[in-house]
């Protein structure tokens, strides 16, 4: 009976049920009345006319059991499928997805209420067929979007995407992820194909944004660099000719004299060779100041402990370094040479700046981070005050290449503290620091 179901309408099934039960009537009944009249005629005529009405009465009290049986599930699927048709309705409101159903073989295109709002155009205006999708389809795209789409349907795909802008009812375009499901019989043939529409168009704009200021960002951090540079070339040029220039004019002008006047040659002689050695020292200084550290070699620590060395030979500055806590294995060669740049420039604005006897430098590891924080107990200054120094900018550089940041707190009288923070992860387009 469930195959019957599956198979035959409910007219079919009640004419069938009807047919057997008359024909079985009949014959039976048939049979019955000739053996109960024994050849009286008029015995047999009064079971036929009996028969007749009990036949009628039966067969509506069949009809109508039948029937009320057959349209009961009749009822019930009915009430199921527009059970279905509510809960898709109402999904279909929920979603912010723009919903759609097309029927290949009649055209017939449902769509949900957040599509007709999404590109304002009016559910007769969908509903007749798909013309309104390809009509709308933006001019540049339409001819890929149709090709893409025909041929997942006659390749036997199931699932069709793809992102095109499309027409909204004022003449504007929004751009739009579209993703479809199709729907195939029995001979792989597509019957159906219901999609849902995502309104990406903010979402391609801020992407776009994005983009644009993170290029805008490593123009101004080249241009930054640039500047830097150029300053570091300058700074160079000055020591080269106030500091060391002077020293070795005063050699020549010592040689020159030497050369005139011999009894004063020894003398003069060992006072150039002072103002060479002099000079000597001044260009090594310098060096080692442009020249990246042998990390490789002795590691970030080890060089942080010889640029203190090298900065307390005065004996006019107490520097501190503590390291417990710090692992520097996980740091790439271009975050160590980063830090180690931060602390030699941060020590030479305390020894040029802050009149502080006393440094106290702490760098340490976590899980995700590195923390820095030099601290002084200068003279300090006013960190609003607009007048920001070329050193400051130079760390700010080079932390930016790594998403790190800096802080720092100082006041008048109170010394400084400079706070630094950055990932131990590389980040994408990173540049290298020299």
């Amino acid at each position: 009976m469930v195959i019957m179901k599956q198979r035959i309408s409910p007219s079919l099934q009640l004419a069938f049920i009807f047919l057997v039960f008359g024909i079985s009537w009949i014959l039976i009944t048939d049979f019955v009345s000739e053996n109960f009249a024994a050849g009286n005629n008029t015995l047999f005529i009064n079971l036929q006319h009996f028969k007749g009405i009990l036949f009628i009465f039966i067969s509506a009290l069949l009809i109508y059991f039948v029937s009320k049986k057959l349209y009961a599930h009749i009822d019930n699927a009915t009430r199921k499928q527009e059970e279905a048709l509510q809960r898709y309705n109402m999904l279909g409101m929920a979603t912010n997805d723009a919903i759609w159903d097309l029927n290949l073989k009649t055209n017939e295109c449902y769509t949900n209420r957040t599509l007709q709002e999404m590109f304002g155009y009016a559910e007769v205006e969908l509903s007749d067929n798909h013309s309104w999708w390809d009509n709308n389809l933006h001019p540049d795209d339409r001819n890929r979007v149709i090709e893409s789409m025909d041929y997942k349907l006659s390749g036997g795909g199931t699932v069709w995407q793809d992102e095109y802008r499309f027409r909204c009812k004022d003449g504007s375009f929004k751009r739009v992820f579209d993703r479809g499901f199709i729907l195939r019989d029995k001979d792989g043939k597509p019957f159906r194909i219901i999609g849902a529409m995502q309104d990406v168009t903010e979402q391609r704009a801020l992407q776009s944004q994005l983009s644009d200021q993170r290029l805008q960002h490593k123009n101004e951090l080249a241009h930054s660099v640039i500047r830097a540079q150029e300053f570091e070339r300058k700074k160079v040029g000055e020591e080269l000719h106030d500091n060391i220039n002077q020293l070795l004019g005063v050699v020549k002008l010592y040689i020159e004299h030497a050369q005139a006047d011999p009894e004063m040659r020894d003398d003069l002689l060992k006072k150039s060779s002072v103002y060479l050695l002099q000079a000597i020292e001044e260009i090594r200084s310098i060096s080692r100041s442009l020249m990246p550290p042998t990390l490789k070699d002795i590691g970030l620590i080890d060089s942080l402990a010889e640029l203190i060395r090298s900065m307390q030979v005065t004996g006019k500055l107490e520097i501190e370094l503590k390291t417990s806590g710090f692992n520097e294995e996980v740091l790439l060669d271009d975050m160590k040479l980063m830090t180690y740049r931060i602390v030699q420039e941060q020590l030479n604005n305390i020894m040029k700046h802050a009149t502080a006897s006393h440094v106290s430098i702490i760098i340490f590891t976590t899980e995700e981070h590195v923390i820095l924080e030099i601290k002084d107990n200068g003279k300090g200054f006013d960190v609003n005050s607009p007048k920001t120094g070329i050193g400051f900018k130079n760390m700010r550089n080079r932390l930016e290449v790594f998403n790190g940041t800096m802080k720092t707190e100082s006041s008048p009288g109170q010394g400084c503290l400079l706070h630094v923070e950055f990932g131990i992860r590389q980040p994408e387009n990173d540049l290298e620091l020299h």
